[in-house]
C-alpha cells in the first residue's frame, strides 16, 4: 500500500471515509502520476472493486481545496463532465473524488480515433464556454496575471535557467512581443476558460463524452485560452488539414462563436495569440517546477514549445521578431540541458 508519503492522520481519515462512502474496506492506495504541482494524486482500490481518486493538496497553495471543490460543483451543476468530489477534509488537505478511469487523451489519442476524441472534448469545452461568467467563482485572467506570468518567465525561464538578464536586450525585445500579445489577448470574446484543457488533463468516458479533470484554476478569459491549449499540444502533432476542420466543427457548434460572427480566418489568430502567451507561461512555469521541485522529466518539452513560439510567430509581421529572438535562447538550452539533467 503506497501509503508512505501520507500521514498517520491522513491514512486514518481516508480508512474511515471510504467506509462511510461504500460501507466497504479500503484494500489498497496506489501513486498515480507526477503533476507539474505540488498536490499529489493516488488511487483507492475498495474491497467491493469499486475506485476512488485521492487528492492531497498541500495548505497554502493557489490551487486549493476550495477552489477545486467550489468549481467542480459549478460545473457539474451545469452537466459539464468534471469529478464530483464525495469527501473533504481541509485540516488534513485531503479530497476524494470520482475515480474517472485511465483512458487520458495522452495516452490514447492516435489517427484513427482523433476525430472522435477530439470532437468530444470541443463539445466539452462548448458547454463550459457557454457558462455565466460568474466572478465570485472565477477570477478573470486580467492584465495582473498576464505581468504574473511574463515574470515567471523572465525570473525563472530567462534569468535562472538560461542566464539572460532583465536588462539585456533580448529580454526588453520579448517583452515588448509579449505585451502586443496580451493586447490582444484582452480584445477578444471573454468566456470561462479550464486555462489548462490538453490532453494531459482530458480523459475518455465510458459514455462516449470528455471527462475534464484539474480544472482547480479555471478562470475568465480569452475564447481561444483553452482552444490553444488543445489544439498547440506539447504531445500531438496534427496536419494543418485536421486542425482547421476541427476548428470549423467548432466553429459550426459553437453559439458564442456564432454570436460573435467569429470566423475561421479570427478565430486562426485568436487561438495563435493565445498559443503563444501560453507558450511564455509555461517555459516559466516549467522552469520554476524544475528550480522548486526537481522535476526533470519536464525539460524534453522546452524545445517543443519554443519552437511552436518560432513557428506561431513567423505567421504575424507585427510579431516575427519573436523568431529571431528566441533561437539563440533555443541554442543555449540545447547547450545547457545536458548540465541540467
Amino acid at each position: 500500500m503506497a501509503t508512505e508519503e501520507l500521514s498517520f492522520d491522513q491514512r486514518q481519515w481516508v480508512f474511515e471515509a471510504i467506509d462511510i462512502l461504500e460501507d466497504s474496506s479500503l484494500k489498497e492506495i496506489s501513486k498515480l502520476r507526477i503533476e507539474s504541482s505540488q498536490r499529489k494524486f493516488y488511487r483507492i482500490f475498495c474491497e467491493n472493486k469499486k475506485n476512488y481518486i485521492l487528492m492531497d493538496v498541500p495548505s497554502g497553495i493557489e490551487e486549493s481545496i476550495d477552489a477545486f471543490s467550489n468549481k467542480s460543483e459549478f460545473f457539474l451543476a451545469s452537466d459539464v463532465k468534471v469529478p464530483k468530489v464525495l469527501a473533504r477534509n481541509d485540516n488534513l488537505c485531503l479530497l476524494i473524488v470520482e475515480d474517472f478511469g485511465d483512458k487520458l487523451f495522452q495516452f490514447n489519442l492516435s489517427e484513427e480515433n482523433s476525430d472522435e476524441l477530439y470532437k468530444s472534448a470541443i463539445d466539452q469545452l462548448i458547454r463550459i464556454q457557454d457558462l455565466d461568467l460568474d466572478s465570485k467563482v472565477f477570477k478573470s485572467f486580467d492584465e495582473i496575471i498576464m505581468v504574473q506570468n511574463w515574470s515567471m518567465f523572465e525570473n525563472s525561464f530567462l534569468n535562472d535557467l538560461l542566464g539572460i538578464k532583465p536588462s539585456s536586450e533580448i529580454n526588453l525585445k520579448l517583452k515588448n512581443k509579449y505585451n502586443l500579445i496580451c493586447k490582444e489577448l484582452n480584445s477578444q470574446v471573454k468566456v470561462i476558460c479550464h486555462y489548462d484543457f490538453e490532453c494531459r488533463n482530458l480523459i475518455f468516458l465510458d459514455s462516449g463524452e470528455t471527462g475534464v479533470l484539474d480544472f482547480q484554476d479555471a478562470m475568465i478569459g480569452s475564447i481561444g485560452l483553452d482552444l490553444s491549449s488543445l489544439f498547440k499540444d506539447l504531445y500531438f502533432f496534427w496536419s494543418d488539414e485536421k486542425i482547421n476542420n476541427w476548428y470549423q466543427y467548432f466553429l459550426d457548434n459553437s453559439p458564442i462563436a456564432k454570436e460573435n460572427d467569429i470566423t475561421l480566418r479570427s478565430l486562426t489568430k485568436v487561438i495563435d495569440y493565445c498559443s503563444l502567451q501560453r507558450q511564455f507561461r509555461i517555459l516559466g512555469k516549467l522552469s520554476e517546477v524544475y528550480f522548486q521541485l526537481g522535476r526533470t522529466n519536464r525539460l524534453k518539452d522546452f524545445p517543443i514549445l519554443m519552437e511552436y513560439l518560432k513557428k506561431t510567430s513567423r505567421k504575424y509581421s507585427e510579431l516575427d521578431e519573436i523568431d529571431s529572438l528566441i533561437s539563440p535562447l533555443l541554442i543555449l538550452f540545447n547547450k545547457k540541458v545536458d548540465e541540467l539533467i
